[in-house]
């Protein structure tokens, strides 16, 4: 906990360092105060089959899931989101100029009482 979640269309033309975008969103979240570095874990998935309004193949969409334990009022959720927002919008420029691109942030809560983890010896 969290996680961050990034589906984006097969048709963005940015080259994103996924790594680098993962890096930022992580430091901007564990400058909130309250995650630490270590729990902070994040993936992309690019979505091969798609389909947006009419179908236009220059429609794209960015999607971005951060899913954090429950307990944490809509304040807060509104401040990760401002905080991760202007992160991804800057490596995402050229589709946000050259197609009809959505970025979307959701948060999304994990019950506490059923999420577990293991950590190896190594952490």
């Amino acid at each position: 906990m969290p996680h961050i979640i990034i589906e984006y269309t097969d048709n963005i033309p940015d080259q994103v360092d996924f790594r680098g975008l993962f890096g930022e969103l992580h430091s901007a979240l564990v400058t909130m105060g309250d995650i630490r570095q270590v729990d902070v874990k994040s993936r992309a998935y690019k979505l091969q089959q798609w389909y947006i309004a009419d179908g236009n193949p220059n429609h794209a969409l960015v999607h971005v899931k951060l899913h954090i334990l429950s307990g944490r009022d809509a304040d807060y959720k509104r401040r990760a989101l401002a905080a991760m927002r202007p992160i991804i919008v800057a490596h995402f420029p050229r589709a946000l100029a050259e197609r009809e691109c959505q970025i979307c942030f959701e948060t999304i809560d994990i019950d506490r009482d059923t999420y577990a983890k293991v950590v190896s010896n190594q952490a």
